[in-house]
């Protein structure tokens, strides 16, 4: 029983050059057909090679059937080599900056409406591959190896075809040897696909190394864990380079191969020319003309052979960025409908995240009121992230409904959706932008005046002011030129100019000093006014007047209702308060192990 081979045939590698094409496909097929056209002209001018050999090997030589036979073949050449370049200008142009621009605008387009889900489950170097290097190898080689392909599939058939009407027992050899190069492409795509692979994966795992070892230079010289301390980044290193070496040498034991086949058929056709040749069948100017012919179409072929390491990485690199592009977005059933509400109700949902057998939550239902503060607690893990998250569409549960308003989640364009959150995380991301431009993200359209007052209210202007260019103040790399508690004020001030009815906290103010905290916890109170507040709360005491407290575990619900009345129950959330009080008992009664003594 055979088996489909484990990497893309030619046909499909056609198929994958076709669709990156994309919004050019008109221009990408008509390279193909000029590339055919000079293919096919090339074949037929290496046929005349036979009438100026067979005229110059006449007695006495016919130099005027020669030059007339070169009249033939230059029309040929002159329509191969026309076509030829204007078949380049697929991969030659600006035709080619304009496919790879559509493609990554295609790639962007895709991870806005990409599930959140998918698109945590790729590392960073990953994306960054997919969007940059794989699209740039994927257009940039797709022209040159369907040039390559076609020549050399296409200009020795038209050569067989006419070696019949030469000498068929010649063409009957092509006919048997040419077919030898198959095996040959199959092994060198067996032996190339799979390293491929490898030096794809390794590669997205080095950048991603490399990128989070940048990242956290700080704390890696700190612990001394750089150079050759930095044991993942070298160990990915060390990776990239074996694979490097055994596909190098893979390849040249093929490229051998191909050589010996070159070789193979020059000499078979020359020792079966000779034998005919001497037994006076075959004329001594056919013989000349089918080496010449011959030793011309080895050369595309073995130029193809070779280049399948090309045919691997363009089909490696476009597989990877279709993959992405393949990406269902979550549905939106319809018809679709706007909440005019905004409570938020589980009703036995059902989640477990990608790859994983354990279900994060199991068979939840809570109602979260409008207009009211609602905190949600419970040891690590227990999926209080995992509730917000669904409430975002972070993924779809695979049972129960989430409802805002009345309105299932799946009824919600994402825009609209998202239109009602404003999220402010304990790991504030701002980006490598002006100040002013950072805190405009909460609503686009807006003036400056507006971005100043949302900076009030959430107590940064000062701050803002104090810096050497304003509002115009690059933040640098992830904000990494403010402090913490500046870093968090700006996210709020981003949430308040958003003005969403619901607002989501995940515990904000946890790793601030008492200052910057005192001053975050002002600007929460100038964002929280008559919203939907839930908080993710890790210290208990920050939610004490919560209107509704959700005690979640093992993805269940064990507890609700106020911090009075979970006390009085003495259940799971009075055993975290008595914890927590403990905690506090001990730090003030002891002195840290760390201190130093006076």
């Amino acid at each position: 029983m055979s088996k489909t081979p484990p990497y893309p045939t030619i046909s499909e590698s056609y198929e994958t050059t076709k669709v990156v094409a994309d919004v050019h496909v008109k221009e990408y097929r008509r390279g193909l057909l000029l590339y055919i056209a000079a293919d096919i002209a090339q074949g037929l001018a290496y046929l005349g090679v036979y009438g100026v050999l067979s005229a110059l090997f006449a007695a006495p030589v016919a130099t005027k059937s020669a030059w007339i036979w070169l009249g033939v073949m230059a029309p040929f050449m002159v329509i191969s080599g026309l076509t030829r370049w204007f078949a380049h200008d697929f991969e030659q142009t600006e035709i080619t900056a304009w496919v790879t621009h559509n493609i990554r605008v295609k790639l962007g387009k895709k991870l806005r409406t990409m599930p959140l889900q998918v698109l945590s489950s790729y590392k960073t170097g990953d994306l960054n591959s997919s969007l940059s290097s794989n699209v740039e190898l994927a257009v940039g080689m797709m022209g040159m190896v369907s040039g390559i392909f076609l020549e050399a599939l296409l200009t020795p058939t038209v050569v067989t075809i006419g070696l019949f009407f030469i000498d068929w027992r010649m063409a009957v050899v092509m006919m048997v040897i040419m077919p030898l190069a198959i095996p040959l492409y199959h092994r060198k795509r067996r032996a190339g696909i799979k390293d491929r692979q490898e030096m794809g994966r390794a590669n997205a795992a080095l950048e991603s190394d490399i990128i989070e070892y940048v990242q956290g230079l700080p704390v890696l010289r700190a612990t001394n864990q750089t150079g050759p301390n930095a044991e993942r980044l070298q160990a990915g290193i060390i990776k990239v380079r074996d694979i490097q070496r055994g596909a190098l040498w893979k390849s040249s034991f093929n490229l051998i191969l191909v050589d010996m086949l070159i070789v193979f058929m020059l000499i078979d056709i020359a020792i079966l020319g000779s034998i005919w040749v001497g037994r006076g069948t075959m004329s001594v100017a056919a013989l000349a003309a089918i080496l010449v012919i011959v030793s011309r179409l080895l050369e595309p072929m073995s130029l193809f052979l070779a280049l399948t390491q090309a045919l691997d990485i363009l089909n490696a690199s476009f597989t990877r960025v279709r993959a992405i592009l393949e990406t269902p977005p979550l549905e939106v059933v319809e018809p679709r409908r706007k909440p005019e509400s905004f409570e938020i109700e589980f009703d036995n949902v059902v989640f477990r995240y990608m790859g994983q057998d354990e279900a994060a939550l199991n068979k939840l239902s809570c109602r979260i009121p409008s207009k009211a503060m609602t905190a949600i607690v419970g040891p690590s893990g227990s999926g209080k992230t995992t509730l917000t998250r669904l409430m975002m569409r972070y993924a779809d549960p695979q049972a129960g409904t989430i409802k805002i308003g009345g309105i299932d989640i799946r009824r919600m364009s994402h825009e609209e959706l998202m239109g009602c959150f404003a999220v402010v995380f304990q790991d504030v991301y701002l980006f490598d932008e002006s100040i002013i431009e950072n805190i405009r993200m909460g609503k686009s359209e807006t003036t400056d005046e507006e971005v100043i007052t949302a900076a009030k209210a959430a107590h940064c202007h000062e701050f803002i002011e104090r810096l050497p260019k304003g509002y115009d103040t690059t933040v640098g790399d992830i904000g990494g030129s403010l402090s913490g508690g500046e870093r968090q004020r700006i996210s709020i001030a981003r949430a308040i100019l958003k003005d969403a009815p619901i607002v989501i906290l995940d515990e904000p103010t946890a790793a601030l000093d008492t200052e910057s905290e005192l001053a975050v916890q002002k600007a929460i109170d100038a964002l929280v006014r008559d919203k939907t507040i839930i908080v993710i709360a890790h210290r208990l005491s920050t939610i004490a007047g919560a209107d509704q407290i959700l005690v979640i575990e093992d993805g269940k619900l064990v507890e609700q209702g106020s911090h009075k009345e979970l006390l009085d129950h003495g259940g799971r959330y009075n055993d975290l308060w008595q914890a927590q009080l403990r905690s506090k008992a001990w730090r003030a009664g002891g002195e840290p192990t760390w201190a130093v003594p006076s």
